[in-house]
């Protein structure tokens, strides 16, 4: 397995894009290329985050060549969910259409994507592997986008009325304007004449229940030194056992707002849940950085007073000082670096049991607060 990881280190770009390409051209392909989308994978090892895009682009762009498979769909809808490179969002947009099962579950996603990317759209080429030039044959995110709701037809008719909106706005392009114009007639078709599945995304599609007897040792973890907001050390174990605990990954330096802001600020919405209902002092939160060498304990206290965390003997941003790979492999973080530095992550959120073993994992889409608030009350119920 090492020497295996190593080789996927050390594979050119255009090697990868060959590889890449003879996966898409193989009908079993499609669970391999899924696998060279975990952002852990040793092929994204020290590269950086311009190459990664590239690289994660044309693996999106071979799954549209052959039918998408739900273990691949999450990777899609997580960048229609949190993308913010235009060429990335073009290429999970492209990615959809492969899908058979289009249903009314997928319109949101695509909604979601539109809305931010519309101030961010650039024309991009899919011709060749890292190609970005423009040429009269190029293609846009929001293009794509609005293909893929055309595609969906009927089954977007949730998103129609921001569609309208937008439609009713001033200064939009007369092709724009066309666009969304052949984009409403599709939606407005008749419901039986635009094929639909199974009205929802695959169960389990970003959440992951383990039972107790599958749950992870902690004791692998339990020594590991960590710093919080104020400066206080503190071992993993002294933390997270006795109590639940609600834990979310992040680092301050992320570029992207949809993802560790956001997942920051949620956990100050669940910190205010627990405390109306009582559950404060029951229920532990903390918010930990991938980045511990740089997010000291000074920046781990603004950037959450910044977001309105909550932060106290319960509450708390933490750094691992001592033990911070043994933190990723207990975890199993969708994280890569170049370096010291983050090049590509997932949104993650874990609920941590009393003997602070993982009980519920949230993965690559954003989470509901009232949710986690719940998968959290039921985990302190199962103490008793």
């Amino acid at each position: 397995m090492a020497s295996s990881g190593n080789a996927m280190r050390a594979v050119s770009e255009d090697e990868f894009a060959g590889l890449v390409d003879l996966l898409a051209a193989d009908p079993a392909g499609s669970a391999q290329l899924a696998d060279l989308l975990r952002e852990e994978h040793p092929v994204y090892d020290g590269r950086g985050t311009a190459t990664v895009v590239r690289m994660r682009g044309w693996i999106l762009l071979a799954l549209a060549r052959s039918a998408l498979s739900d273990q691949a769909l999450i990777f899609v809808l997580e960048e229609l969910d949190t993308g913010i490179d235009a060429y990335l969002v073009a290429a999970a947009a492209r990615a959809l259409r492969s899908y058979t099962k289009p249903n009314e579950a997928l319109a949101p996603f695509l909604a979601r994507a539109l809305n931010r990317i519309r101030y961010r759209d650039e024309p991009i080429s899919f011709a060749s592997y890292g190609e970005y030039a423009t040429s009269p044959a190029g293609t846009t995110a929001v293009s794509e986008l609005l293909a893929t709701l055309a595609w969906l037809g009927p089954n977007a008719r949730a998103v129609l009325p921001q569609l309208e909106r937008w439609r009713a706005e001033q200064g939009l392009s007369r092709k724009l304007r066309l666009d969304l114009d052949r984009v409403l007639q599709a939606i407005g078709e008749p419901a039986d004449s635009v094929p639909s599945c199974c009205g929802g995304l695959p169960e389990g599609s970003n959440i992951s229940i383990r039972t107790s007897m599958a749950r992870l040792d902690s004791r692998s973890v339990d020594s590991i030194v960590m710093q919080d907001q104020d400066g206080k050390l503190l071992k993993f174990v002294e933390f997270f056992k006795g109590s639940p605990s609600i834990v979310v990954f992040f680092y301050t330096r992320c570029d992207n707002p949809q993802k560790c802001s956001l997942s920051v600020t949620k956990l100050a919405r669940v910190q205010a849940l627990l405390d109306a209902q009582g559950l404060a002092r029951r229920i532990r939160t903390a918010a930990i950085t991938y980045d511990p060498e740089f997010d000291r304990a000074e920046r781990l206290r603004v950037y959450g007073k910044d977001r309105a965390v909550r932060m106290d003997e319960n509450h708390r941003m933490l750094r691992a000082i001592e033990g911070n790979d043994a933190l990723r492999e207990y975890f199993e973080l969708g994280v890569n670096f170049i370096e010291s530095l983050v090049n590509r992550h997932r949104i993650e959120l874990y609920i941590l049991d009393a003997a602070g073993r993982i009980a519920v994992s949230f993965e690559r889409l954003h989470w509901d607060e009232p949710q986690i608030v719940t998968r959290a009350v039921e985990t302190l119920e199962g103490m008793r």
